[in-house]
């Protein structure tokens, strides 16, 4: 077992994925509020944990930093126009934030990738919310299961399972390579070229660096805690 610092940091460490992904998955699955613009006034720092000199982090704090006096109500409204214009199909500059699109040879929605995610749920015994209707391969799924992972795999730690933990970091590794990383990449570069907002353009800046950046974390997080003595995990 690591010692008490060890441990605290990686738990810190895996806490910090977990909001991470819970922010991107709410920024994506519906129109920013303005309870959130409040808190990301407040806080410019907030959002995603990662390095903050990237350049969405940049553009993020300084759309924050504009917040500040700003009418919230107003760029509530302009900001819900933008989503409705970039994801749902009202206005010139659609992205279609589903998996499907973007891996399948037709690019049309509900293909194999929406059925394997699903299997990747119910293996969970996870289903996706009767108030979102959107198809399972949506970007917002796909990160709020990321969120589940990383709150499974602190629950797991909480209770001195470090063997779950591991089981856990495993399948946030593989879900990450064999779905996110195949087509979020495409997606955030498509976002980026479409978009008119700053928020928007910062978002999909921050999505793709900070899941390329957790290929590596994750790797980092599995080889710390089989390296924790008196425990042997096997393969």
């Amino acid at each position: 077992m690591g010692d008490r610092s060890t441990q605290t940091e990686f738990l810190d460490t895996l806490r910090n994925r977990s909001f991470s992904y819970a922010f991107l998955s709410r920024v994506y699955r519906a129109e920013v509020s303005s309870a959130l613009l409040r808190e990301l006034a407040n806080d410019a720092d907030w959002t995603v944990q990662e390095d903050i000199t990237s350049e969405g982090h940049g553009i993020l704090k300084e759309f924050a930093r504009r917040l500040k006096g700003s009418d919230l109500k107003e760029v509530e409204t302009n900001l819900a126009a933008e989503y409705a214009s970039l994801f749902l199909g009202a206005g010139r500059h659609l992205v279609f934030p589903y998996e499907s699109v973007y891996t399948s040879a037709e690019r049309l929605m509900m293909q194999e990738a929406r059925d394997a995610v699903l299997l990747e749920y119910r293996r969970e015994g996870l289903d996706r919310s009767k108030e979102f209707k959107e198809p399972e391969d949506h970007i917002a799924i796909e990160l709020e299961f990321m969120f589940y992972l990383c709150q499974k795999t602190i629950e797991s730690m909480g209770k001195g399972d470090k063997e779950a933990s591991l089981t856990f970091l495993k399948k946030q590794k593989d879900f990450l390579q064999r779905h996110l990383m195949v087509w979020v990449p495409d997606f955030c570069e498509d976002l980026e070229q479409a978009t008119e907002s700053d928020f928007y353009k910062g978002i999909a800046k921050v999505t793709k660096d900070y899941l390329s950046l957790e290929q590596e974390t994750i790797g980092e997080l599995m080889n710390e805690i089989q390296g924790w003595p008196g425990i042997d995990f096997g393969g």
